[in-house]
């Protein structure tokens, strides 16, 4: 008898920043998440796409051309494709993770790349819920949030990745 063993090789670890007392990444998540618990069939299907797409994204990390694609089924059975990853322009190297979603709404968050020690670290700093305008005053004020914290990220990386490690 043969045994085989898989391990699944993390290409990429996760790590969602406190600013100010509150993690916005997983504030806006565990809403999401919330308004499933409450009914809303559509809020649970995009927090399962959410899960998913943070999987697959913490599993390749960012790939050399910049793009991650995922499908995903609806109840009905129904395929989905998803873009999951976008470079932002900007004056920092920021990225969008998406899932979109017309209801309840397309999710963003806000990342960076760090790589040290051979380890790809993505930092989650800033999340929200477009609904309707597709460049909201509330993702402009989370760019500029993620940029702040990526300078101070920056001054002293080590702060952040010692609670986790």
């Amino acid at each position: 008898m043969k045994i085989y063993i898989l391990y699944s090789i993390i290409m990429a670890t996760i790590i969602y920043l406190e600013d100010n007392g509150e993690i916005s990444v997983i504030t806006e998540i565990k809403n999401i998440v919330q308004l499933g618990k409450e009914g809303d069939s559509d809020a649970r299907t995009l927090a399962r796409y959410i899960r998913q797409g943070l999987t697959q994204l913490e599993a390749v990390g960012i790939p050399a051309e910049k793009r991650l694609e995922m499908y995903g089924y609806e109840d009905n059975g129904d395929e989905r494709f998803f873009n999951l990853l976008k470079p932002l322009r900007g004056p920092k190297p920021l990225y969008e993770f998406r899932v979109n979603r017309s209801t309840p709404g397309a999710f963003r968050a806000i990342f960076f790349e760090y790589n040290f020690e051979g380890e790809q670290y993505l930092i989650f700093t800033k999340a929200v819920l477009k609904k309707g305008d597709s460049n909201p005053p509330e993702f402009q004020t989370a760019m500029r949030e993620s940029e702040r914290l990526y300078q101070d990220f920056f001054k002293d990386p080590s702060k952040y990745l010692e609670e986790g490690e």
